[in-house]
């Protein structure tokens, strides 16, 4: 396994620097035969991939677009019709995994092998790119609902955390565990290197100081599952004296992207995966602008994902990245396709970044919800800094009208603790307007 790793580790380190008309086309050679397996083998895809498979079965990868585009919905209703039945040993043995992401709705993924071992390839590489040593110890704190030995207060202790070093410690936890218990996990755990949601890195940043957190000697934290919040980074830095890096993937089809060590976007593992970026039409994006995330996993042969809108909104990436890989960009994951806030005159946005930072002029923070309830209705769900200052409802929603929409009004709630959605996962920006606005009659 390590030398056949080892191989994939060096295929790795030439792809990512490959002249983009070479990565295209080694993209379409994993493609050419994982739409063909497809075809053959899984029932969904044999009348989906009918455009493009002629009579010999031969995919024509030049009309990609008249693929539909399959979601969430298709993956559950169609779910037993997508998997391949008597999967060859030469793809690796098949394992089920479970996921329900952030809607409650759980949904049955079927894997074989060669999955994970990407993903760890793609998670190896990112380490390298930022300077971590895969032989020294890595924490990770995450859900493990079905496996209660990753309960506190010693975990899952094991080894090789990456496959190019299988002795290394690998420390697991539950990340339903009490922030104080986790908290004494690691100062015993002391691992340079830990895994987390970014919610979960800010809550244990909260309850520290300065002091008490850089004592710990995390030096990186590598987030997932969650788009980071605003603000994140600068409290991972200052709290624990360490740098979050975003890994950008999903139980589907495993690593997606992986920030860049120079330049503030993702490049998108280009080896394992074929991204999209679409707009409402289904045609690609221009750089720059923002669509929905339109995954093929090019790996999963025992149920696979093709043309997959997994419910996320994205900037599509500009121009060459300075650090000299060729591999995609994207500039930024913005969140969940529901999560936009619709108007009445049916004007749409998702609002992230410095429109939510500047709102602490307003609300003393340290921690937010953004709530739309209808189409003119917003409420700021917060947890308050522990500060005197008086939140200026006024200038709130003055500001709210001017970086949002003419017609909002804005309300505030404290609490004590956000509530997680049903998935268990955080969202910071939430709608519940689930339709777009009537179109007035005349």
């Amino acid at each position: 396994m390590n030398e056949l790793f080892d191989r994939y580790m060096r295929a790795l380190e030439q792809t990512e620097r490959l002249p983009l008309p070479e990565l295209a086309r080694y993209q379409e050679e994993l493609l050419t035969r994982l739409v063909r397996h497809a075809y053959e083998h899984a029932p969904f895809y044999r009348e989906r991939l009918r455009c493009l498979c002629g009579p010999n079965g031969e995919p024509d990868l030049s009309r990609w677009n008249d693929i539909p585009i399959m979601t969430r919905d298709d993956a559950i209703s169609r779910n037993a019709d997508m998997r391949v039945a008597n999967l060859p040993e030469i793809y690796g043995a098949v394992t089920e995994v479970r996921t329900s992401g952030t809607t409650g709705v759980p949904l049955k993924i079927a894997r074989n092998d060669m999955v994970p071992f990407s993903l760890n390839a793609v998670v190896t590489r990112a380490a390298r790119w930022f300077g971590m040593n895969t032989s020294r110890a890595l924490a990770v704190i995450k859900s493990f609902p079905i496996d209660e030995k990753a309960a506190y207060p010693d975990g899952i202790v094991a080894k090789g955390w990456s496959l190019a070093d299988p002795e290394a410690p690998h420390y697991l936890l539950n990340k339903d565990t009490p922030v104080e218990q986790q908290l004494d996990w690691l100062a015993r755990r002391r691992a340079p290197y830990v895994v987390m949601y970014p919610t979960t890195a800010m809550a244990l940043c909260h309850a520290l100081t300065r002091e008490q957190g850089q004592a710990l000697g995390i030096e990186i934290v590598m987030t997932g599952g969650q788009t980071v919040p605003d603000g994140a980074r600068e409290m991972v830095a200052d709290r624990l004296g360490a740098r979050l890096v975003a890994l950008y993937g999903c139980e589907e089809v495993g690593a997606i992207a992986t920030e860049c060590p120079v330049a503030p976007h993702y490049h998108v593992a280009a080896e394992n995966v074929l991204v999209e970026i679409l707009d409402d039409d289904g045609r690609d994006v221009r750089h720059g602008e923002r669509g929905r995330v339109v995954l093929t996993g090019l790996y999963n042969y025992a149920m696979p994902f093709i043309r997959y809108a997994i419910g996320d909104v994205a900037l599509a990436g500009t121009g060459p990245c300075r650090c000299g890989r060729s591999l995609p960009v994207i500039s930024q994951v913005e969140g969940r396709t529901r999560n936009a806030f619709i108007f009445r005159d049916g004007t749409r946005i998702w609002p992230r970044g410095r429109l939510v930072r500047q709102m602490r002029g307003y609300v003393p923070f340290v921690q937010y919800q953004l709530v739309q309830l209808d189409y003119d209705r917003i409420e700021l769900r917060y947890v308050p800094d522990g500060s005197d200052r008086v939140p200026d409802l006024e200038g709130l929603t003055a500001y709210a009208r001017e970086a949002f929409h003419p017609s909002v009004t804005i309300s505030i709630a404290p609490m004590d603790v956000l509530p997680l959605g049903a998935g268990g996962k955080f969202e910071d920006i939430i709608s519940l307007v689930t339709t777009s606005p009537p179109t007035p009659a005349g």
